[in-house]
């Protein structure tokens, strides 16, 4: 186009009020980075010559070269080859792209066109929560951007609203009455239900391979709230002290997208979330009372139909608080069986 202007002795406030485009514009439409759109092609054929197909297809062309140009540089490919392709595809993540289209298929997956839009939008995210390495398992920044990106795509099917922090607040009381319930199936559908009420789509996904993630948070660009938990231990102590923890992240640091590890080391906001959870669950005795139980099987069950829990959510807080050890009492939790949670 360049050429052609040049060619023409044609100038840069002639082709411009002749486009009826801004000067910005005009220097996009000769960078190569704004798309002609069929009014414009029509106006480039008028000031130009040939037809609006020919720059309409000229147009298209020219992007199509930059985007392979892209796909097949050694930094896409490096970055293609941090996601674990294979579990992402039995997952049902992914259809399995052919070896030409890996990268391709892994930015359409998160929804960007280029890598430097990933980094804004996924990576940027995870380096602004300060993400934790765990002791227990090995963490990857694919694996977990991944997971996370499957929690962001149930959660954009599902019919919820803005997130109103003041309401869902108020529901977790009502919300601890189903932690007593021995199966997911049914409390489940129940917790989305009544958390959807209040802006807030809690998503289930079992995580893939590096990713060490026990739940996570953040807002979509929708306004509703994301409460993912992966439920990597499948125990009603551990299920529901995630729950309670994120929606602890969600009332207190809402515009902070958090990601949590299992043993991870621990920071200012996890213990402010901690102590949120901790409270919830055992309002309205407290911890003051929790520590001067005296724990046995009686005891335990007492204190916990006071607090409308489960047993097994006050064992693990007694565990958690080293007033009993960790082996002791274990009988009392709910073991859940994970096709229960569709992992």
């Amino acid at each position: 186009m360049r050429a052609i202007i040049s060619a023409r002795g044609l100038s840069s406030a002639y082709v411009q009020d002749s486009l009826a485009i801004r000067e910005d514009e005009l220097k996009g439409l000769l960078a190569g980075k704004l798309h002609i759109s069929s009014e414009l092609a029509k106006r480039l054929a008028a000031v130009m010559g040939s037809t609006p197909r020919f720059w309409l297809e000229r147009d298209k062309q020219y992007h199509a070269s930059l985007k392979a140009i892209e796909l097949a540089t050694p930094e896409l490919t490096r970055w293609s080859r941090s996601f674990p392709l294979n579990q992402m595809v039995k997952a049902g993540w992914l259809v399995r792209p052919s070896s030409g289209e890996v990268a391709e298929e892994l930015l359409e997956f998160f929804g960007v066109s280029n890598l430097t839009e990933w980094r804004e939008n996924y990576q940027a995210r995870l380096g602004h929560t300060k993400f934790r390495t765990s002791a227990s398992f090995e963490n990857s920044v694919g694996s977990t951007t991944a997971w996370i990106r499957h929690g962001e795509i149930i959660a954009e099917e599902m019919n919820c609203g803005a997130f109103d922090k003041v309401g869902f607040r108020k529901s977790l009381q009502e919300i601890k009455n189903l932690t007593p319930e021995k199966s997911p199936r049914h409390f489940i559908p129940v917790l989305q239900q009544e958390c959807a009420k209040h802006g807030v789509a809690v998503v289930v996904a079992r995580c893939v391979s590096g990713c060490a993630a026990s739940g996570a948070t953040h807002l979509l660009e929708s306004g509703t709230a994301l409460l993912l938990l992966s439920a990597r231990f499948l125990s009603d102590d551990q299920f529901w002290f995630s729950f309670f923890h994120e929606a602890g992240h969600l009332v207190l640091h809402t515009n902070e997208a958090c990601v949590e590890e299992k043993e991870a080391e621990s920071s200012a906001i996890e213990e402010e979330a901690n102590a949120f959870a901790q409270d919830v669950i055992l309002d309205p005795l407290g911890r003051g009372e929790l520590m001067a139980l005296h724990p046995n099987k009686f005891s335990i069950a007492r204190f916990a139909r006071r607090c409308r829990v489960s047993a097994g959510l006050i064992v693990g807080q007694l565990q958690h608080n080293k007033k009993i050890n960790h082996g002791s009492y274990n009988l009392m939790k709910v073991r859940y069986l994970a096709e229960e949670l569709n992992l």
